[in-house]
């Protein structure tokens, strides 16, 4: 990775959809370099082009995130069920007196309580469940270019 590639990045970040060409011309390169750097970062799973949905607004107004303990014994199929789950939209592994973390999105509050008391509780190796629903999203950030400089004074 080098500043072109982060200038590529920032580029579709603006826009996702945005031509290389379009990119080239701003940044003052080939477009045939724009295309090699947007390919080899896709392929090298760098970065990811897709849209993102706003649940609320696609039929999924409500957001939980769910801290769950696991037994060590059962860790491995405790994911394994857990990222299977069609509510789940995030799993994250953590360090601390929590093993996971998932971001359910679901059309309402008994479909929550159903994720919660049918399809989680009766996955075998979930030793503790600790439920946040999400009232309001304050932030979502992509701007991977500030946070990287954040200990750079940038």
């Amino acid at each position: 990775m080098d500043e072109l590639d982060f200038r590529i990045i920032s580029q579709l970040q603006d826009d996702g959809r945005k031509p290389s060409t379009e990119i080239a011309r701003a940044l003052g390169v080939p477009r045939t370099t724009v295309a090699r750097r947007i390919e080899r970062l896709v392929r090298d799973q760098i970065i990811t082009i897709g849209a993102f949905a706003n649940g609320p607004k696609i039929g999924l107004p409500v957001q939980a995130m769910i801290l769950l303990e696991v037994a060590p014994i059962k860790y491995e199929a405790v994911v394994e069920a857990v990222v299977a789950l069609d509510e789940v939209r995030w799993v994250g592994i953590l360090s601390g007196p929590y093993d996971l973390l998932i971001e359910a999105m679901v059309p309402s509050n008994e479909t929550l309580r159903r994720l919660l008391l049918q399809k989680l509780a009766k996955i075998e190796g979930i030793t503790r469940m600790q439920t946040a629903q999400v009232l309001q999203v304050a932030k979502i950030a992509f701007d991977w270019d500030r946070m990287l400089h954040v200990d750079r004074g940038g």
